[in-house]
């Protein structure tokens, strides 16, 4: 087979041009640390890192869904504490002011040191992020969470806000709650539950007080009826001397018979009820319907009864009472509020650390595929500049041999 002169200068040029454009690709990718130049150098290669990149920046969203979840809760974890901690102090004062032999002087002390209390905490309960929103308002995060309004013939401080939670998604799988609304931590706290007498039939006299709120807590779960008023409502009877029996009054169903002396107090489920009484006397008490109050609601309550000189002891005691089971529930709703947020965060760091695992994981793939390896592509260069030499020389030898050169 006889090839052309031009066939021959075509294919040494064409190899020429070969070299350099491998040489140049070469020398691009040592300048640029990039292995793959263009799609077609490895399309399988390319398809994989633009699958690793888009991971790798949903990875990166995530962690920053993860720091700005963090920062919530650590927030409102502050928040609640420090309110927790007043919420105590208040507590302590209260006992204090049921002592016996407090004056009335000491009482107002009690009552300005409780104020401040109170309007401290009503301000935390108000407390907004770094981005000016209310964390405990819910969706209505723009405006303020309580309100405070002296004039009200009921409630003073009321919730404004809604139960709005924000979720935030720190991984494929998992999305965890943001915030706590105030409706659940502070607004749906339930006051102390209480019975009182409606009426009685032939009794002397008749007095029921709570002497094991606990006891009488489990009772008053248990059988308020939120449908049918008048199951609520319970008889006791006088049935002897020695026994009487507490029947309610909706269902007629015998509740208990219990050991009777007129005059004397009997324990029925934390309640003492004390009646002079004969047999078929009868006196009636009723369940009062569950009430809810906030915090900042029931310190003013207990503020109240401090500054008023003409309250009974009696009637002071109740207010005591009433205070301070109802800073114990809102002792109760904000610790189990702090413990869902540390659990969340929890949740939160162990997913921050998969997802920090995944990205490291991801970037080594991509990193493989996509970087150059200097030593190999060093090597490489040098391999090429030799063949381009040989090209070359080649190339000047077969363009400047001619026909002649063999006559």
């Amino acid at each position: 087979m006889r090839i052309s002169t031009e066939q021959l200068y075509n294919r040494s040029i064409q190899s020429v041009l070969d070299n350099q454009g491998t040489l140049s690709d070469i020398q691009t990718q040592l300048a640029s640390g990039k292995k793959l130049l263009r799609p077609s150098d490895d399309p399988v290669g390319t398809s994989q890192l633009l699958r690793l990149t888009e991971e790798i920046s949903l990875l990166e969203q995530y962690n920053k869904n993860n720091n700005l979840l963090t920062n919530s809760l650590e927030q409102e974890e502050t928040v609640l504490s420090s309110i927790n901690t007043s919420v105590n102090k208040a507590r302590v004062l209260m006992i204090e002011s049921g002592n016996g032999i407090i004056s009335a002087d000491d009482r107002q002390a009690i009552a300005i040191e409780m104020e401040q209390i109170r309007d401290h905490i009503f301000d935390l309960m108000n407390s907004r992020n770094p981005a000016g929103e209310y964390i405990f308002a819910g969706f209505q995060s723009a405006s303020p969470a309580f309100s405070y309004n002296a004039s009200a013939t009921g409630n003073k401080y009321n919730f404004e806000g809604d139960q709005g939670e924000m979720e935030i998604k720190v991984s494929d799988t998992v999305t965890l709650q943001a915030n706590n609304s105030g409706r659940d931590v502070f607004e749906d706290v339930f006051s102390r539950f209480k019975a009182d007498i409606t009426g009685s039939v032939g009794a002397t006299s008749s007095k029921l007080t709570i002497q094991g709120q606990t006891a009488f807590d489990k009772f008053h779960t248990a059988n308020y009826d939120a449908v049918n008023a008048t199951n609520n409502d319970f008889r006791v009877t006088v049935l002897s001397a020695t026994q009487a029996q507490v029947t309610n009054v909706g269902t007629g169903a015998i509740i208990d018979t219990v050991d009777f002396s007129s005059g004397d107090g009997f324990l029925f489920n934390g309640l003492e009820i004390e009646i002079t009484g004969t047999t078929g006397d009868t006196v009636d008490f009723q369940l009062e319907p569950p009430a809810k109050k906030n915090i900042a609601e029931t310190l003013n309550d207990f503020v109240n009864a401090l500054y008023n000189k003409d309250i009974s002891d009696s009637n002071f005691d109740e207010a005591l009472s009433d205070a301070v089971i109802g800073v114990d529930n809102s002792l109760t709703a904000m610790g189990n509020a702090i413990s869902a947020i540390g659990g969340r965060r929890n949740v939160a760091d162990s997913v921050r650390s998969s997802n920090m695992d995944l990205e490291i994981a991801n970037k080594t793939s991509r990193s493989n595929i996509e970087e150059v390896d200097y030593a190999e592509a060093v090597s490489e260069l040098s391999r090429q500049e030799t063949a381009l030499q040989a090209a070359q020389a080649t190339f000047s030898l077969v363009t400047g041999t001619t026909l002649f050169d063999y006559i």
